[in-house]
């Protein structure tokens, strides 16, 4: 390319008056460093140029403070809603859906009355469009994944500080031809690339699960909806017409579903404590294997498009070994969403097999939803490769059920972490020598 062709690309790229401005500060660079720029044959289309600059400049200019943490929130929420929209068409709640709904929730909250010692909660199960959904998702993902957010960016930051050579992209930003519009230094634009596209990558894969989403509590954690959770109607309703069940058994077993996991983590709040901490922990050894990502692509990821960073967030086939102590963060974390999620499926089946005629068929598509991963969720599934095993879900699900001729007693076993050694066999010692509780403690103080 020559410097005619370069400068006529600025001003497609930036429009007049940037192009003019990025063509004065490439006429100011060293004869050496111009030959090297215009001896780049890989320069993105002006098109594309025109789509990244408008996203770094909202990753940099939307929402304020909130938009630059290690998260860019605005951007994350703009993502999963885009994606979102494109997979729904109603997006509404009608008459008929609230009272039905409604009256499955009461009804749940009676029939779990026989099956659980744990107490009703006061406050009501919300109803949601999947829309709403998603919106209230985002901050509950966002916050349950920061840390790795943060050891993620590190790790990048300073893998390519190690290579120096940042191939043509980063020639750009660090050589003086500064994107128009967005100050700072290269290292700065390099974080905001990282960033931005971090946020499109994790709201994306929010917008994507609010198809499969029946409920709040879905992936294990609370992602919207208060203490008593959320069911999405709109869902559901597309669930029975795939199963070809009827919609009022549909809506009275997930509503037992939320109501078991609600009331659940209302009893132990220790729980969702934890599962924040494990993250936090596995987070902590964060790194790139980094003979892998010399040898991969990572090093050509062409910052100019969103399209082609994905590398840099998702980039499990680069990621070094987990460590020893990122293996034991990520079994317990495994071992603490399987004991909770066969406790409900035990709750839900003793609490509703009297009333919902199809609990069976119910109880086996579930089974087959998480076999496919459905109720992992994308964001810890991409994130950490955290599956949950349907056999050992099964398994936990049967000794739970073999400890319910005492109730009360079962349910006394959420009291303290140590005392679930009793359902698996595992117990604190076997986590790394601490108990759960310490842990917790351990984050709590810094």
């Amino acid at each position: 390319m020559d410097s005619n062709e370069f400068h006529k690309w600025l001003i497609e790229s930036f429009g007049e008056q940037g192009g003019e401005m990025a063509w004065k500060q490439f006429s100011s660079l060293p004869d050496s460093i111009k030959d090297e720029l215009l001896s780049e044959s890989r320069l993105p289309s002006p098109g594309e140029m025109r789509k990244i600059f408008s996203a770094f400049k909202a990753a940099g200019q939307e929402g304020g403070e909130s938009a630059k943490g290690v998260i860019n929130r605005p951007l994350t929420t703009q993502m999963a809603l885009k994606t979102a929209e494109e997979k729904h068409f109603k997006n509404a709640i009608s008459a008929l859906q609230f009272d039905r709904l409604s009256q499955a929730s009461s009804s749940a909250n009676l029939w779990l009355d026989s099956a659980s010692s744990t107490l009703p909660l006061p406050e009501k199960t919300k109803f949601l469009t999947p829309l709403q959904w998603t919106q209230g998702a985002v901050s509950a993902w966002a916050s349950l994944v920061y840390p790795l957010a943060q050891g993620m960016e590190c790790t990048a930051m300073e893998f390519f500080r190690q290579q120096g050579e940042m191939g043509y992209s980063w020639g750009v930003f660090a050589g003086g031809v500064p994107i128009p519009g967005i100050e700072g230094d290269g290292r700065a634009l390099l974080q905001n690339a990282i960033r931005t596209n971090f946020a499109i990558q994790l709201g994306s894969a929010i917008g994507e699960m609010s198809l499969p989403t029946l409920a709040s509590f879905d992936y294990g954690i609370r992602t919207v909806g208060g203490k008593a959770g959320a069911l999405i109607p709109e869902n559901l309703d597309a669930f029975a017409k795939d199963a070809q069940l009827p919609q009022e058994e549909v809506y009275a077993f997930y509503a037992l579903r939320e109501m078991a996991y609600a009331r659940l983590y209302n009893s132990a709040p220790w729980i969702e404590g934890q599962i924040s901490t494990l993250i936090y922990k596995y987070s902590r050894d964060f790194d790139l294997d980094t003979r892998e990502a010399r040898e991969n692509p990572l090093r050509e990821v062409d910052f100019m498009n969103p399209g082609g960073m994905g590398g840099i967030v998702n980039f499990s086939s680069l990621k070094a070994k987990d460590t020893e102590e990122q293996k034991k963060a990520k079994e317990s974390l495994q071992r603490l969403l399987t004991l909770v999620e066969s406790w409900v499926d035990c709750v839900t089946w003793r609490a509703g097999s009297a009333f919902i005629p199809h609990i069976s068929e119910l109880r086996e598509m579930m089974r087959r939803r998480r076999a496919e991963g459905e109720m992992t969720g994308k964001v810890l599934a991409r994130l950490m490769g955290l599956c949950l095993d349907p056999k050992r879900i099964r398994e936990m699900c049967s000794k739970w059920d073999g400890l319910s001729s005492d109730v009360e007693g079962r349910d006394r076993l959420w009291s303290h972490p140590r005392l679930l050694s009793g359902v698996d066999g595992k117990g604190g010692e076997e986590e790394g020598g601490k108990d759960w509780d310490s842990d917790f403690d351990n984050l709590l103080k810094g």
